[in-house]
Order: structure tokens, then C-alpha cells, then sequence
């Protein structure tokens, strides 16, 4: 349908009128011009309509075809009985999906016919206006005084005359005009019977969807709200109901009274038994073939952990290859039965197929029994539900049977859990008995009355169950491939190039330093599985909802506004996925472009031979990248969530009139952070300020942490810091002028005392943990006489050490300088002071001299 309607538009654009003419020199010329347009037109309008021809009745047969389907279609859905749900569901899918592809597909008749009249009207316009060329060949029988317009003016004299040339131009572009435009109107003829006829077919299939949707509500009630009889009042009357599946097993599968051959009933069900069998055998053949050759041929798969799990990696193999063999067998059929129940079979082995490959990569091989083992209840009864969906079975006949069938195999379900417990891994526990819950809750329901709600959530758990095995197997893949791969990548790139800065935080710790290398594998294990992982939760409700062939009704759940506020927001389960799918997205993205910024950002001061002797300042533009892109991620957020630029703005101008005088002091601290951010502090600076020193660990927009020698965490506001003379200490070179006095007796040969301190203090150089120099090389080592003190010579020791450095090593130099001097015999003295006692005189000796006073 859409290929014939993509040629038709090229068609009808070639047969369209494109002639046209501009200004020429002259009238006759224009005409000479035109005629050989028209002309032109002609001959490719009149091949152009044989190959149109063509295709209508191609196109006519394909009309036949969907009248036919549709006539089909009507006559399934109007027989289906109301107690036959998955017949019946399968009616209305297939009604809705024509109906869907009709609409999709349809022709835009109108667009076209209005094409069509456009260019009749012009055609029209041309030939009256080639008529009324004098000599005019318009006739007026009413309106004689028009008759005279063309031919006399006031004076009597005719305006003017084609000539003979100019008039047979005349006659052959009207010939050319009247037939292009008779061509024309036929085909426009065709078009309006061709929309008539399908005005009529869509008519009809509108009918047959919207008694087909109606269907479907009455499905959706019957699962979801009204149900059934419980299990109990089935067994009380249970002879009556046993007779009652009887009846519709032989109405459903026994061989028609009336002998006509039925695509959909007997035999069939047979056949597709040993079709199913054939090819099952098939792919286990071929599967241990192919197992056995890998542990022949391949030294690495004959190690004993391999051997025990070379029975999972059959059955694994061989639910591979028999999803593949059905896949091609499909190709050659042609048996609507076989067509669905094959679709069906393909995607349970591809669900098997990646429970056992999960298996594989993530249990050892003493667990792989254990772990098929509690797995196997889940996987047969979904095989059974399957089953179901493929014949069609009766309702009556499931309301029967799948209680007692689920009840059995949830306590077998709880047994292999309590006997194989121990010998499985914790996540492949914790599934499990999630599983036990969900098989308890369907049985809880199948047992009230609810029974194909309890098909469909168990269903839904299974698909769910294969995402969750497969998106955990995907981490461990990645986990391996890192350690065993992605690690000897990295070592081999630092062993020929250089290192950049190892004090760049590692990749796993957020920032990425590998980046160069790690890009696509983080951009997998970061973006890719975790928006899977999101996502995998509604696509597996969609999946199990198509066991009923009730995904249009998902998707219209899905995307239903619950929360639709007028200027407010409007929300639904796709829109609240989709927003945090994108969360991981762009949380990638924020990871990413720091990466890379630190990548290049630190390449370029190599390549500039710049010396990176310390930690270099990413504080503002990390902060600044993680605004930019979560800034983004929210107004995607917004514009999704249909939030308006009103409420917005009104939200904004109310924060900020009733909470911006609340704010001031946070506004205040978010300045001055942006200020020590671009470069008056970095985080690793050491800071010294109101006697308190120490090592600047975070610079946040509030405030200032700082990591003391001790260990204390000492935070200060960011307005406090910035108004009060701080000391940066490594702002510079990463260096502190140190000053250790010294006191030798006096008398002492200072030029010798000189000699031997510089040269113990030299002989402790040292290399840091990054290969720097504890004690700066471009500013020596000096002592210097100080002053004359009380008792002693006052000496200093001056150097320039590394701040983090300075008091590990202010010790070291000064028990350095005190073994030098004992050694040596020199002197460091004490301090030295003359005490005089003074005798003070008894109380008599005062009374007598102040008698002798008076």
C-alpha cells in the first residue's frame, strides 16, 4: 500500500502540469513556446497513464484482497463465543491490526483529488484564454455587445490579429490543452471511485474494531474485576462442570460433523506436536554435537569447571537452536495456526535461551544444578500457559485444571528452594523466592475465581524473570571483561605512554582518568544496561499482556495522563520511565564530559610543558559541567512532564519574593564559592586561617571543608573565609619557608657550626610520594646569625619544604641539627641568671630604728 502510494505521487507529479511559459518577446513567441510545452506533456502524460493503468488494477486486485480479509476477519470476531478469552482475544487483535494497518497505509485521496482539480481549473483558464485570442473563437449568444470587444475599436480598427503562424500555435496548444485536461478528469474519475470503495472498507472495518474493542473491555473485566467462581464453588459442583469442558474439548477439537477441513482445529494440533517434537529433537542433536566438538577441539573447555556445566550449555544451545531452526521454518510456512503457535515457541526458547546463558556466566559449576533445579517449577509452568495460548483452550477447561496445576508446583517450588538454598548464589536466592511470591499470589487468585489474571501475572513475572537474569548476567559480563580485558588495555597504554597525574581520582571513583580508553565500556554499563533495566519493567507487562493480545490496550495504559493538572503537570507510567531512564543518561553524560575535560585539560599542560606539581583545579568546572547538564536533564524533565513556562515562572517569581530575603546569606556563600572556586583556593591547597592550618578537602557553594593535621574536619562559611586574611600556602609552588633557631655557646666558630648544619640538613633530602623534592632545590638551604642572645649565639635555619611536608620534617631536621652539634661538642647552652640574696631584718631591729627616728 505504501509503495503504491509513493508511486502514484511520482506518477501523478509527472503528469501534473509543470509547462509553463514567462515573459517572452512577443505574444507569438510566447505561444510558439507554449505549444512546444504542451507538446512535450503530451507524449509523457500519455505513457505516464499506461503504467498508471497498470498499477490500478494491480492496485484494484489489492482492494479485492483487503475487502476479502476484511469480510474474513468480520466473520471471526461476530462467531467467537464469549467463554473462549484466548479465541476471542486473538479475533479482536487481528481487528484492531488491520484496522490499524488500513489507517496507516490508506491512500490520501482528498490531497490528491485536490491536486487534480487544481490543475483541471488551470487547464481550463488556459484553453478559454487561448479562445479568446482575436480572432476570438468564443461565440456570445446572449451578450452581443461583448462580442464586439475583440474585434473594433472607437475608430473601427481591430486591435490586432494573430497572424498565421500564431494561429496555428493557437490550434495546437488548445488541441494539446483540451486532451491533457480530458486525461485528466478521467483519472480523476478513477480516484473518486477508488475512495469511494475504500470510504466503504473503512467504513466496515471500523465497525468490526470498535465491536472488537468492546470485546476487549469485556475481557479486561472479566480478568481483572468480575472473574469467576472460586475453586471451591467449582468443586462443589464438579460434575457438572467436568461435563461441561467435555462438551467444548469435543466442540473445540473434535473433527467437524460436517467433514470441512479446519486450519484451526483436529489434526492440526497434532501436527503442530510433531512439528514442535521434530524440530526440538533436532536442535538437541545438534547441540550436543556442537558441545562435544568445543570440548574435543578447544583445550580451555576440557578443565573440570567446564565439564560441570557442559549440561546447562547444552540445554542453553539447544534452546538457541531451536529458536533459530522455528525462525527459518517459518519463512516456508504459510498456515496461519502454525505462523502463530511458531511465534509463540521462538520467543519461549529465546527466554530459556537467556536463563541458561545467565546461568552459565554467573554460577559455578557446582551451582549449575542447584540452579536449574530452582528454576525448573518456573519455566514448565510457563511452558504450560504457553501451551494454552497455542490451543486456544477453553476457559472452562482452565478454570479447571490450572488451580490445582499451580498449587502443585508452588510447593514444589518451595521445596527445591529449601533443599538447594545453600548452594546457590544470594541473588539467584533472592529471585527465587520472589518467584515463590508471585506463584503464591497467582495461586491466591487463580483459587478465588481469578484465573487468567493469575495466567497473566505469572507471565508477567517470567518475562520479567528473563530481563532481570539477562541484565545481571550483562553485569557480570562487563565485570569480567573489565578485569580480565579492559585492565591489560589500560596497563598496555601507560606502559607507552606516559603518565598523565595520578592524583586524578580513578575511574570507578566518578571521574574517569582512563577515559580515553573506557568511554564505550562505561557508556555501556553506565547508560545502556541501567535505561534496560528501567525499561525492561513496562516492556515486560507489554509482552505478557500480548498472551491475551491485549498490547494496544497496555500501550494505552502506559500512556495515559493519571495526573493531567491543567498548567500544572500531567504524568503516566511511560512518561515517569522515560524521565528516569534519562536520569542514567545524563548522569553519563555529567561523568563523561568531566572525563574527557580532565583528559584534556591535563594533555595540554604536557604538551605546553607545563610542570603539574600539584593537584590541579577542576572544582569550578566540574561544578560547572554537573549545572549545565542536570540543568538540562530538568528542563527535559519539565518539557516532558508538559509543565508550562507559565507555572514555571510563577513558582520562580513566588521563590523569589517570599524566600530571597531568607536567602541572602545563602546567595551571599554561593558567590563567594564561585570566587574561591576560579582559583583562590583549590581543594588540595593547604590554608591557614585564624590560626587554624590544614588541607582544603571539598569547596562547596556554601562552604569551605578543611582537613587539620589531627584529622578534624573544620568547616568555614564561604562569606567568613573570603572577608578574612587567609594564607594560602601552596598557591604558589607548593612550598613554606621554614625557620629553626638555634643557640651555641659563645665562642663557638660560627663558619664551622654552618657547615656542619647544612650539611645535616642537606643529607635528609627526600622524594615525596609524587617524586618531588621535600626541601625546594631552587632556594637553598641557609643559616644565618640571628642576634646576640642572654647566654648564646642566636642562629636560624632557614629552608623551603613542602607544606603537607613541613612538620614531619621540622622534627626530623631539628633532631638532625641536635646529634650534628653533640656530636661535634659544640655547645648549646642554658639559659643562665645571677640570683642575690638579700637579707631582710628582724621585727626588733625595726621597732629600734623607728625610735631612734623620733
Amino acid at each position: 500500500m505504501k509503495k503504491y502510494f509513493i508511486t502514484l505521487i511520482l506518477l501523478l507529479l509527472c503528469i501534473l502540469p509543470s509547462e509553463a511559459v514567462l515573459k517572452e518577446q512577443n505574444l507569438p513567441q510566447t505561444l510558439s513556446v507554449l505549444r512546444a510545452e504542451l507538446q512535450g506533456r503530451y507524449t509523457e502524460q500519455k505513457q505516464m497513464l499506461s503504467r498508471l493503468s497498470l498499477m490500478n488494477e494491480r492496485q484494484h486486485e489489492k482492494m479485492i484482497a483487503i475487502m476479502q480479509k476484511s469480510d474474513e476477519i468480520g466473520l471471526m470476531l461476530y462467531s467467537q463465543k464469549q467463554d473462549y478469552t484466548f479465541d476471542l482475544t486473538y479475533a479482536c487483535h487481528e481487528a484492531t491490526e488491520q484496522y490499524r494497518r488500513f489507517n496507516e497505509n490508506r491512500l490520501p485521496y482528498d490531497e490528491i483529488l485536490q491536486r487534480i482539480n487544481t490543475n483541471i481549473t488551470r487547464y481550463t483558464g488556459l484553453i478559454e484564454t487561448l479562445k479568446q485570442l482575436p480572432p476570438s473563437l468564443v461565440k456570445h449568444h446572449h451578450h452581443r455587445h461583448h462580442n464586439k470587444r475583440w474585434t473594433k475599436l472607437h475608430d473601427g480598427k481591430m486591435p490586432f490579429l494573430l497572424n498565421k503562424a500564431g494561429q496555428g500555435d493557437r490550434a495546437a496548444c488548445l488541441k494539446y490543452a483540451l486532451a491533457l485536461r480530458y486525461r485528466m478528469v478521467q483519472l480523476r474519475d478513477i480516484i473518486i471511485r477508488d475512495n469511494d470503495n475504500y470510504n466503504r472498507i473503512a467504513s466496515k472495518l471500523k465497525e468490526t474494531n470498535d465491536y472488537a474493542l468492546k470485546c476487549y473491555r469485556d475481557i479486561q473485566n472479566s480478568i481483572f474485576v468480575n472473574g469467576d467462581d472460586s475453586y471451591f464453588e467449582i468443586l462443589k459442583k464438579f460434575g457438572r462442570n467436568v461435563k461441561q469442558v467435555k462438551s467444548d474439548m469435543s466442540d473445540k477439537y473434535a473433527t467437524n460433523h460436517y467433514h470441512v477441513h479446519s486450519e484451526w482445529r483436529g489434526p492440526i494440533v497434532i501436527g503442530l506436536v510433531i512439528f514442535v517434537i521434530f524440530y526440538f529433537v533436532l536442535a538437541t542433536i545438534l547441540s550436543n554435537v556442537i558441545v562435544r566438538v568445543l570440548i574435543r577441539k578447544v583445550k580451555r573447555f576440557q578443565t573440570s569447571e567446564f565439564k560441570k556445566k557442559k549440561a546447562c550449555l547444552i540445554m542453553a544451545a539447544d534452546a538457541l537452536l531451536f529458536a533459530i531452526s522455528i525462525m527459518i521454518a517459518r519463512l516456508f510456512l504459510n498456515h496461519n495456526f502454525f505462523i502463530m503457535a511458531s511465534g509463540l515457541l521462538v520467543e519461549y526458547a529465546w527466554l530459556l535461551a537467556a536463563i541458561f546463558v545467565s546461568l552459565l556466566v554467573r554460577l559455578k559449576g557446582d551451582q549449575i544444578k542447584s540452579g536449574f533445579r530452582i528454576y525448573f517449577p518456573i519455566i514448565l509452568v510457563g511452558f504450560l500457559v504457553i501451551a494454552f495460548r497455542i490451543i486456544f483452550i477453553p476457559n472452562n477447561l482452565v478454570n479447571l485444571i490450572f488451580p490445582p496445576i499451580l498449587l502443585a508446583f508452588t510447593l514444589w517450588q518451595w521445596n527445591v528452594i529449601m533443599r538447594h538454598h545453600n548452594n546457590v548464589a544470594r541473588s539467584d536466592m533472592f529471585y527465587t523466592w520472589v518467584s515463590l511470591a508471585v506463584m503464591v499470589l497467582s495461586c491466591i487468585f487463580a483459587w478465588s475465581g481469578y484465573v487468567l489474571l493469575s495466567v497473566q501475572i505469572f507471565i508477567w513475572w517470567l518475562f520479567q524473570l528473563t530481563a532481570i537474569q539477562t541484565i545481571t548476567c550483562c553485569y557480570d559480563l562487563l565485570n569480567m571483561y573489565e578485569s580480565k580485558v579492559l585492565s591489560k588495555r589500560i596497563k598496555r597504554y601507560y606502559a607507552s605512554h606516559a603518565p598523565r597525574v595520578k592524583t586524578v581520582p580513578s575511574r570507578k571513583s566518578g571521574r574517569g582518568n582512563d577515559i580515553q580508553i573506557t568511554w564505550f565500556f562505561d557508556l555501556i554499563s553506565m547508560a545502556v544496561v541501567p535505561v534496560a533495566s528501567v525499561l525492561s519493567v513496562l516492556f515486560c507487562i507489554w509482552w505478557a499482556a500480548d498472551i491475551f493480545d491485549l498490547t494496544d490496550t497496555c500501550l494505552y495504559i502506559f500512556k495515559y495522563p493519571f495526573v493531567d493538572v491543567k498548567n500544572v503537570c500531567q504524568l503516566s507510567l511511560s512518561k515517569i520511565v522515560l524521565v528516569a531512564g534519562m536520569f542514567f543518561i545524563f548522569k553519563y553524560i555529567n561523568y563523561a564530559t568531566k572525563a574527557f575535560y580532565h583528559y584534556y585539560k591535563l594533555a595540554d599542560l604536557k604538551r605546553r610543558h607545563i610542570s603539574i606539581d600539584r593537584q590541579v583545579n577542576f572544582t569550578l568546572p566540574n561544578n560547572l559541567i554537573a549545572i549545565v547538564v542536570w540543568g538540562a536533564y530538568f528542563i527535559f524533565a519539565l518539557i516532558l512532564l508538559r509543565v508550562p513556562k507559565s507555572g514555571i515562572s510563577i513558582v520562580t517569581a513566588g521563590l523569589a519574593t517570599g524566600v530571597g530575603f531568607a536567602m541572602k546569606d545563602l546567595l551571599e556563600n554561593f558567590f563567594y564559592g564561585i570566587s574561591l572556586m576560579a582559583g583562590r583556593v583549590r581543594v588540595g591547597d593547604y590554608i591557614e586561617c585564624d590560626g587554624i592550618r590544614g588541607k582544603v578537602d571539598s569547596i562547596t557553594y556554601q562552604s569551605t571543608q578543611i582537613e587539620t593535621a589531627d584529622g578534624s574536619i573544620i568547616a568555614f562559611l564561604n562569606n567568613s573565609l573570603f572577608n578574612k586574611n587567609f594564607k594560602n600556602l601552596t598557591r604558589n609552588h607548593s612550598y613554606e619557608l621554614d625557620k629553626i633557631p638555634i643557640g651555641v655557646a659563645y665562642g663557638v666558630n660560627i663558619e664551622k657550626v654552618r657547615e656542619l648544619l647544612l650539611n645535616a640538613v642537606n643529607a635528609l633530602q627526600e622524594k615525596d610520594s609524587r617524586g618531588r623534592d621535600v626541601i625546594s632545590t631552587k632556594h637553598p638551604t641557609s643559616v644565618i646569625f640571628d642576634s646576640f642572645g642572654d647566654n648564646c649565639v642566636n642562629l636560624s635555619i632557614l629552608f623551603w619544604v613542602l607544606v603537607p611536608e613541613k612538620i614531619r620534617f621540622t622534627g626530623k631536621v631539628q633532631e638532625a641539627v641536635y646529634n650534628t652539634l653533640n656530636k661535634n661538642h659544640i655547645e648549646i647552652p642554658y639559659p643562665q641568671r645571677d640570683v642575690y640574696i638579700r637579707k631582710l631584718p628582724d621585727q626588733t631591729e625595726i621597732k629600734s630604728n623607728n625610735e631612734k627616728g623620733k
